[in-house]
């Protein structure tokens, strides 16, 4: 049978439990193990957690931001060579960074489905948000010095990304992207599965395995408020569960990430249900 391990990553950015941090957790709380074992799996679940002198806000909290991303790598290798499936619940984006890194392909693909483009750089943001970086920091345009210390991290090619679903981007951030060899659908390209797997097909170099980074605010936010950063014209939950299937058929996904959930901003309880079907359909892929 196989096995699947889940890395549990409970911070917005160096900060324990807090925002999205809480995430995690919460989707544990309502049978994210039971959902990953669902098609007879093994599961084994690993919390990942800074030591004590790292859990620092404002000034410092880069050293704790790139510790995780170093503890996530380190936490998907030693899963990879026990044979097991990582499945990554993060309360930030950026450990997508540690995941690659962790995989040690050969040559990586990414798909990057986020109503955000991660794509900000420290000299073009407006926020100064780390975690609206991610996806610059991954292709090699931001904290490239910060990101050395992490064993196993490579930038990546631009064309070996997909970005999917993003539509609030800041006007910088866009430029950067137009400017990019990213390759980029429209919530509208969303439409069936089928454009994201050409999309896919389309990217070069040609990859010896993919890694699915799904932060659920892709989610229209009348579907659900994942998180404060909720934003509308994007897909529902029936529709994001097929493209994560639709990847898992056609391609040698090695990796999966579900991120970015912030239960206080879930009025209703929408997300974990949505949640829990992807990690199900993960499940029967696996």
């Amino acid at each position: 049978m196989p096995t699947i391990s889940a890395l549990i990553v409970p911070y917005e950015l160096g900060r324990l439990r807090e925002g999205v941090g809480c995430g995690p957790e919460d989707l544990l709380e309502h049978g994210a193990e039971a959902a990953l074992a669902s098609a007879g799996a093994t599961v084994h679940t690993r919390p990942i957690e800074l030591d004590d002198r790292f859990n620092v806000t404002g000034s410092g909290e880069e050293d704790a931001v790139f510790e995780l991303i170093r503890l996530v790598a380190d936490g998907v290798r030693a899963a990879r060579q026990e044979g097991a499936f990582p499945v990554v619940l993060s309360g930030s984006c950026f450990s997508a960074v540690g995941v690659v890194a962790g995989l040690g392909e050969a040559v990586p693909g990414v798909v990057w489905l986020d109503a955000h483009a991660d794509f900000n750089e420290p000299a073009t943001t407006i926020s100064g948000y780390i975690d609206g970086m991610g996806l610059a920091i991954l292709t090699g345009s931001a904290w490239q010095s910060m990101l050395a210390r992490v064993p196993g991290a490579r930038a990546l090619p631009e064309s070996s990304v997909v970005l999917a679903g993003a539509r609030d981007l800041d006007p910088p951030e866009e430029t950067r992207l137009s400017a990019s060899q990213i390759v980029r659908l429209t919530s509208e390209q969303l439409g069936t599965p089928d454009s994201l797997v050409a999309a896919v097909r389309s990217i070069g170099p040609e990859m010896t395995g993919l890694y699915v980074h799904l932060d659920l605010d892709v989610l229209d936010a009348s579907v659900a408020t994942v998180n404060v950063y909720a934003s509308p014209n994007g897909p529902g939950g029936d529709e994001v569960d097929a493209l994560v299937a639709a990847l898992l058929e056609a391609f040698p996904v090695h990796a999966v990430s579900l991120t970015a959930f912030d239960p206080a901003c879930d009025v209703g309880g929408r997300v974990p249900p949505i949640a829990l079907r992807v990690l199900r359909t993960i499940a029967e892929h696996v």
